[in-house]
């Protein structure tokens, strides 16, 4: 492993791969990747979670296991050395484990996040970004076959009956993106070393037509904006494109049908895609000069096209997904109906853009252009080697400064630097590894910019964290599967309005205080120049103000109240009518939605799912941790930190309760937020009304726990 190749590393901190802290390497024959929980540089840094192509091995150990086994590998800049204490090695026969194995490295493929110590790596480990969830390894052979495809559900399409034949060919999004003409569609196979990624491309989103329902569009399910269409001079050959977005050039998309008895899919009708300039309105106007209509799908050598007759056809037959993203039961308790409202435009943040933020013309170089220990971190966007650098070096001289400038006019940090690095290098990690974005770019920086100040106020210093985000996460949103979503304001009534089921590029420049501010016990100890309870009850009676007193869920921000480790903002769990807004059924799988006014997801409750696997943060990212994995920051300071399972009685806190706002402070590490669940009821309406109980998920309720009145511009300016 060379010293550049290790300073790659460095570049893509914030990835977690699926082997965790304190665990064996392993060496995999079939694909030759090696995964190494810790590597320590000689320089003394951790590297967490690294992923590997071995080029040679220069001593393979012993069988034998030795008295003491070491936790992590160590890596010799001056030989070019691994050395593994502990290695599994798995063949297509079995597996077996060395001891003591050194070997030479041909190329990193992924790495997590660089910590102070191997503890620390432990402790502190972010949520894997939306890029590392993909690369995890995932295979099933139980995929279950559907005869009739059903609308607004996911499929996989196969040329084989067996789905788990090793021919058996996939229709695929491919994997190479171009800004005209979208990606290919292409046959792929499922081989047992799948990734997320290998189902997450073949996975469609089928989409019944408006006016004939047997007829379906066919959406890619990790790149909701693309839709197949054919290319008439290209051979006809399908193609997916852009149906939803802001694109320089539009095409449009095909609506199939399906034969249950001849496996046929055949295309039907096509529809012309366009939108407004200004507005942003799509629009969609069927191609009466479609040439292939009743045309065939063929496969021929991993290339679909039409074809005119059933002869050349291929079949093809329909699998159900195997993870599930449907909107779970408690984020649509009442069992509501979905809505089928026209979708509301999608929007346009000129200031959100990356021409605009990003680079040395950008307006975040600009703006700290005269503080050298600020303009280093942000040298350039996203991950950088050197940018980090810069950054843990001013971390760390903002520690000592607080701490040689006395009680008065310095203090200390909340939390170890650690937590601060872990959650930068996470967040910078974010890029965009889904076409979900109306004016998104794939592979484009989600969070291109977190840096640390360190300012004085009155003569008291008051360091930030500070984030630049696009405000949206790098997954599929799952918009379109929401029951209820927010109408524009558009229109007569929620019926006549359309709903957000689009997300366009947002921009939010949040500082997060790192100074240990202390706790409060209860919520109204900190101010707040808006609350939810005061938009619903500051001009109610006393009488009615007594019988709805401030309490951790209604005295909260009117607006987002922290930010997640993926770059999306969080809400309290409260919507604006002082409900939970999971009772609404206005959520997405991941606890998400956009508002009226446009812009970014923003999440009012946890989207954790166990055994999912591709969520915010997932069971991989608690393996062998001894704590909950880190998710998100409040805008009063304090951690956020994912849930407890049922399987973690042995991690740190675990008997540590939390207290009313959702936190509790434990083992030294300063008091933190988890993510957590309650109970509730919701009625549903009308004249078969019923209550129904349901899990309400917690990210941060709504209150801060975090003191917030000494916080420069926090209450004041309304930043909180």
């Amino acid at each position: 492993m060379s010293k550049s190749k290790v300073a790659a590393i460095a570049v893509l901190t914030g990835l977690l791969g699926p082997t965790a802290t304190w665990a064996a390497d392993t060496w995999t024959s079939t694909t030759g990747v090696l995964n190494a929980p810790i590597v320590k540089y000689s320089d003394s840094r951790f590297y967490s979670n690294v992923t590997a192509v071995v080029g040679s091995t220069t001593s393979s150990g012993t069988t034998t296991k030795p008295p003491s086994v070491a936790a992590f590998d160590t890596y010799d800049s001056t030989t070019g050395v691994l050395t593994i204490p502990e290695v599994k090695v798995v063949t297509t026969t079995g597996s077996t484990t060395y001891y003591n194995v050194t070997v030479k490295v041909s190329s990193i493929t992924s790495v997590g996040g660089v910590c102070g110590s191997a503890d620390t790596c432990a402790k502190y480990s972010g949520a894997a970004p939306f890029s590392a969830v993909l690369a995890q390894t995932y295979y099933t052979s139980s995929l279950t076959s559907a005869t009739t495809p059903t609308t607004r559900n996911r499929y996989l399409i196969s040329n084989s009956a067996t789905a788990s034949s090793t021919s058996a060919n996939f229709l695929s999004v491919g994997s190479t993106y171009s800004a005209t003409t979208g990606y290919a569609a292409e046959g792929a196979t499922i081989p047992t070393s799948a990734t997320y990624k290998t189902y997450l491309s073949k996975l469609m989103y089928l989409v019944a037509d408006s006016t004939t329902a047997t007829y379906f569009r066919l959406d890619s399910h990790l790149h909701p904006n693309q839709s197949i269409d054919f290319d008439a001079a290209d051979s006809n050959k399908l193609k997916f494109r852009n149906n939803f977005g802001k694109v320089s050039t539009t095409y449009g998309y095909i609506v199939f049908s399906y034969d249950a008895t001849t496996k046929l899919l055949q295309a039907k009708k096509r529809y012309k895609y366009s939108y407004d300039a200004t507005t942003y309105k799509a629009t969609y106007t069927q191609d009466t000069a479609f040439a292939a209509a009743d045309y065939y799908v063929n496969l021929t050598s991993g290339v679909y096209k039409l074809v005119s007759g059933t002869a050349t056809a291929t079949k093809l037959y329909l699998f159900n997904s195997p993870i599930d993203f449907s909107v779970p039961t408690d984020f649509n308790p009442t069992l509501g109906t979905y809505q089928t409202n026209a979708d509301a435009a999608f929007k346009y943040n000129s200031q959100a853009q990356s021409a605009v933020v990003e680079g040395t013309a950008g307006s975040i170089y600009k703006s700290l252009s005269s503080n050298a220990d600020y303009l280093n971190q942000v040298k350039t966007a996203g991950s950088d080697q050197t940018t980090k650098a810069n950054a843990d070096a001013y971390l760390a001289k903002i520690k000592s400064t607080l701490a040689s400038a006395g009680t008065t006019a310095g203090g200390s940090l909340r939390y170890d630097t650690s937590v601060y690095t872990a959650f930068r290098d996470s967040l910078l990690a974010s890029t965009l590894a889904s076409d979900a974005i109306s004016d998104g770019t794939p592979g484009m920086n989600l969070v291109p910019y977190v840096y640390f100040t360190n300012d004085q106020t009155n003569g008291v210093y008051h360091p930030f964290m500070v984030i630049i985000s696009y405000g949206n996460g790098a997954d599929p949103h799952g918009l379109r599967d929401v029951t209820r979503p927010p109408g524009d304001g558009i229109g007569s009534g929620y019926a006549g309005q359309g709903v957000t089921r689009f997300t366009n590029r947002d921009y939010y420049a949040k500082k997060i205080p790192m100074k240990d501010y202390g706790v409060v016990t209860t919520p109204t100890a900190n101010t707040l120049v808006k609350t939810l309870w005061g938009d619903v009850y500051s001009t109610a009676s006393a009488t009615v103000q007594a019988a709805n007193p401030k309490d951790v869920l209604n005295y909260a921000s009117t607006a987002d109240n922290g930010i997640m480790i993926n770059g999306a903002v969080m809400f309290p769990a409260y919507s604006n009518v002082l409900q939970y807004s999971q009772a609404a059924g206005e959520l997405s799988v991941n606890g998400c939605h956009v508002g009226q006014g446009g812009g970014g997801p923003h999440c009012h409750a946890d989207g954790y799912q166990s055994g999912r696997g591709v969520g915010m943060y997932n069971d991989y990212d608690y393996t062998n941790k001894t704590h909950p994995p880190l998710i998100g920051f409040g805008y009063d300071g304090v951690a956020l930190f994912g849930r407890y399972r049922t399987a973690d009685t042995a991690m740190l806190g675990n008997s540590t309760a939390l207290d009313t706002f959702g936190g509790h402070n434990h083992d030294s590490m300063g008091y933190h937020y988890h993510a957590h669940t309650g109970t509730a009821t919701a009625a549903s309406t009308g004249p078969s009304a019923k209550t129904y109980t349901y899990t309400v998920r917690y990210l941060i309720k709504g209150a801060y726990a975090g003191a917030i009145n000494s916080i420069p511009g926090c209450v004041v300016a309304g930043q909180c």
